[in-house]
């Protein structure tokens, strides 16, 4: 039986999901003794006081978010194993719970450069590593699909500063921002927020008209509570809290003098991006490809003609067809059918079964399966099934 200590945030829905997993663990082994432990301990330079609890009461391992001055290798002098969550930096030569936050900066890139637009923003915490490596992700990625692209950066030094204290700066921000324009947060928080101070902001900053906003954590609480609801990136975080559980025990099970002489960190992998009203929009420098592009989106679930689109502008078909095609690289039929499996594919990566995602956009299952197929290459249920091995 494993005796476990965890000093986290449990405010966040992060922290929170690290414990299902470890919890998860548990219960499909033997069951473990867990113990929270208060922040202020940590906070008010207490951890001397946190070793000695660590030590009185038997852990065998504590998993925190330690600070940079934290003296670690306290804890491994009584036999206790000491697993850093990410707060501000990674520690060398310790266990680390980090995530790939590059690749999560490219992803929501990716993601976003699909909208189409051409200005993107980013609202970070300077010198905190999960934020900076997002941002190095996600500038990087935009840099090499879309060289001519515009790249504001916002970034805060202190992780602790509330953001009411300097709403101006955050304000005069997003005024400042060629419109539209995508903005990717370093975290749900940050692009809690951006919501909230737009709001302040003049005309032309609407969400998700002008401004599209997408974080990260998919914390459901606080997206939800945001208006518009936010868009956010999901983490396998459950399934690293269980893999942090089994490294524990294995680690338990070798000679205290050996435990750390080849041990890897625990990485949390970005998974994929739960679209809600804040990015749920479609937005083009031209007036009249964003009006059909916003017809279509708006009218999946119903039979989409040509004729019924060219009939939101006023151009002709044949030169809405061209101008279409050049300014989105495909034809209108085929984004109907990229927009459509996108949907269902959100859908499915989110828990509907292929049958419910097909009428929950009101569409014709046989259907939507063919040119689900045609694009994925695979079919709807075969895309859930493969989902379901990643989680």
């Amino acid at each position: 039986m494993a005796r476990l200590l965890l000093m986290s945030d449990f405010s966040e829905s992060y922290a929170n999901q690290l414990l299902q997993g470890i919890m998860r663990y548990s219960h499909e082994h033997e069951p473990w003794v867990v113990c929270k432990m208060p922040l202020s301990l940590r906070d008010s330079d207490r951890m001397n006081e946190v070793v000695d609890f660590a030590v009185r009461w038997k852990a065998d391992a504590i998993i925190g978010q330690f600070r940079p001055s934290d003296d670690l290798d306290s804890f491994k002098k009584h036999g206790i194993i000491p697993i850093c969550q990410d707060f501000q930096q990674s520690f060398p030569g310790q266990i680390n719970i980090k995530g790939d936050y590059e690749l999560a900066g490219k992803i929501c890139a990716d993601y976003l450069i699909e909208k189409h637009l051409k200005n993107f923003g980013f609202f970070g915490l300077k010198g905190i590593v999960w934020s900076d490596e997002r941002r190095n992700g996600f500038v990087e990625e935009i840099r090499s699909r879309l060289p001519d692209a515009t790249i504001s950066i916002l970034e805060k030094e202190n992780i602790s500063e509330a953001w009411w204290y300097d709403l101006d700066t955050l304000t005069e921000w997003l005024d400042s921002l060629p419109k539209p324009v995508a903005i990717f947060a370093c975290d749900d928080n940050r692009a809690y927020y951006i919501i909230e101070a737009s709001k302040q902001c003049g005309a032309g900053n609407r969400i998700p008209n002008d401004i599209l906003v997408l974080g990260v954590d998919n914390d459901e609480s606080l997206c939800q509570l945001c208006d518009p609801q936010l868009s956010s990136l999901n983490q396998g975080t459950e399934e690293a809290g269980y893999k942090t559980a089994k490294m524990i025990d294995e680690l338990l099970a070798i000679p205290a003098e050996q435990r750390f002489d080849n041990v890897d960190d625990i990485t949390v992998e970005p998974t994929f991006i739960t679209t809600r009203r804040s990015s749920d929009a479609f937005i083009h420098d031209n007036q009249y490809i964003s009006k059909v592009m916003y017809y279509i989106n708006n009218n999946l679930g119903s039979h989409l003609c040509v004729n019924d689109i060219v009939a939101q502008v006023p151009m002709s078909r044949r030169l809405l067809e061209s101008t279409f095609r050049k300014e989105m690289g495909l034809s209108i039929y085929q984004y109907i059918l990229q927009v459509r499996t996108e949907k269902m594919k959100d859908l499915i990566m989110n828990g509907r079964s292929p049958l419910e995602a097909a009428d929950e956009l009101g569409l014709d299952y046989k259907i939507i399966a063919r040119s689900f197929k045609k694009i994925t290459g695979l079919t709807p249920g075969a895309f859930a099934k493969q989902r379901t091995k990643e989680r």
